[in-house]
This record gives C-alpha cells, sequence and structure tokens, in this order.
C-alpha cells in the first residue's frame, strides 16, 4: 500500500515568502514567533503548508475584527 498526496505537506522558505508575499526577515520572524511551524531536513528548514494556511486564517479572522465585523467561513459564497 503506498500513500499520495495530491498537495505538498511542506514548502521550502523561498515557496512560503513568495505565498504569503513577505520577506526573509519576515518568514523567520513568523517561524521565530512560533507562528508558521518549521523543522530542518538536513541543511534545509522545511515550514509546513498547514501553519501557512492557519496563519492567513488568523490574519483574515484578525482583519474582520479590526473591521468590526465576524470572520465569515472560507467556503461561503453568499454575498452581503
Amino acid at each position: 500500500m503506498s500513500i499520495t498526496f495530491d498537495v505538498p505537506l511542506v514548502a521550502s522558505p523561498k515557496q512560503a515568502m513568495r505565498a504569503i508575499q513577505v520577506s526573509r526577515k519576515k518568514l523567520y520572524e513568523l517561524i521565530n514567533t512560533g507562528e508558521l511551524e518549521s523543522y530542518t531536513e538536513g541543511k534545509s528548514r522545511r515550514i509546513t503548508v498547514k501553519s501557512i494556511n492557519d496563519y492567513i486564517e488568523r490574519r483574515l479572522a484578525a482583519e474582520a475584527v479590526r473591521r468590526g465585523r465576524t470572520a465569515s467561513p472560507r467556503n461561503d459564497q453568499s454575498c452581503p
């Protein structure tokens, strides 16, 4: 039995920086504060895609609160 993944579980720092549009300095700040989960594989750093998605969800929720709205579910297709 083999396990197949349709989407990657981890990203390189360069991929993560592109995905969330931040600088290398900001990326490592997010890693060091625990906002993004990562580990090293040999000399390479890997950031979990789940932690990137979770970070985006937290940012969206914080922005919704800042604007005085409640965060809507990601799959909600209704228009206000």
